[in-house]
């Protein structure tokens, strides 16, 4: 059995999520965000998905993928 990574920080054991998955997902909510921002009853609900779609795509990109169950972090 392998054993499994561990976080740098609190030494608890890391998640992992495809990184092609989180781009995909990441993109897909920036999308139509963008657009429904020029729309201004749709600005709050744009900008949580612009949000939300930046930190999968860091989440993807810098993050490696990974995700910390304990310290809720995403290790460097």
């Amino acid at each position: 059995m392998t054993e499994p990574i561990r976080c740098s920080r609190c030494q608890g054991e890391l998640t992992h999520r495809r990184r092609s998955q989180l781009l995909v997902v990441g993109i897909l909510l920036c999308t139509p965000a963008l657009i429904a921002i020029r729309i201004p009853l749709l600005w709050l609900p744009a900008i949580i998905m612009i949000l939300a779609g930046f930190y999968l795509i860091y989440w993807a990109t810098a993050g490696r993928g990974l995700w910390c169950r304990q310290c809720k972090a995403i290790p460097r």
